[in-house]
């Protein structure tokens, strides 16, 4: 949340204020998001010790048993199940990590497979498709590989969250080079966005998700793709949106 807190006060800056552009409501909500991504990483750091204790105590009792002791399944569900946990706890606490900005040249087929390892468990808890579609020999592109995965994880998030009441929901994700710039598109099957919310869905706090919505994840998004000196727009119409994300070569 450090670079989102950052992003909100040069956001704030540039409007030639720091107090008035959100309200005290605002601010406070702003406060508790960033109290709860610290508390999920002092809970995946926490995690980690009761973990390997359940794992040791499971493998003694599995040595225990008969090579063919028909319980011995039991076991190996488990340790698969543990490891998932572990593997999501590592995730937690690489994701929250506070890095000094750094680019890099970056593939852009391991920056969408980063963003979503990272989004798996919530694509998968709402029955979402997830279809990939790459041009083939992308060239690396310079950039800050992990703002630029949370700048993605949030426009999967986002339509995720656009498809919750759609029978069909497929969350395709391409790539491609257009002239001399890195062309990532992420589309959903949603009901798409009214034309009075499309002009704002990048402005901070801005939601039409009720109480499920923080209203930051697309304006952070936006941020990082400025701040890479690229473009995001949004097309959207009845049968779903699709958020372009433009990339200078």
């Amino acid at each position: 949340m450090n670079f989102a807190a950052g992003t909100l006060t040069n956001a704030a800056a540039q409007r030639g204020s720091t107090r008035t552009n959100f309200n005290p409501d605002e601010l406070l909500h702003f406060s508790r998001l960033i109290t709860i991504g610290e508390l999920s990483a002092c809970f995946a750091y926490e995690v980690t010790n009761p973990l390997m204790l359940i794992r040791g105590h499971v493998r003694f009792v599995e040595e225990s048993l008969p090579a063919d002791h028909p319980l011995r399944i039991n076991f190996a569900v488990i340790e698969r199940a543990s490891r998932r946990i572990e593997e999501m706890a590592k995730r937690m606490l690489d994701f929250s990590k506070k890095r000094t900005r750094r680019t890099e040249a970056s593939e852009i087929e391991e920056l969408i497979s980063d963003a979503l390892r990272f989004v798996q468990p919530y694509l998968r808890t709402h029955c979402i498709d997830v279809q990939v579609q790459l041009d083939q020999d992308l060239p690396p592109i310079n950039l800050d590989r992990w703002q630029m995965v949370q700048a993605v994880v949030n426009l999967l998030q986002n339509a995720a969250d656009a498809m919750a009441d759609s029978e069909k929901r497929v969350l395709s994700i391409s790539s491609r080079i257009e002239g001399k710039s890195m062309r990532i598109a992420i589309s959903d099957t949603g009901s798409g966005i009214a034309a009075a919310n499309a002009q704002r869905v990048f402005e901070p706090f801005f939601t039409t998700k009720g109480e499920r919505g923080t209203g930051l994840g697309l304006f952070i998004a936006k941020q990082v793709v400025e701040d890479h000196n690229g473009s995001i727009t949004v097309e959207t119409g009845n049968r779903g949106t699709t958020f372009v994300i433009s990339l200078p070569l």
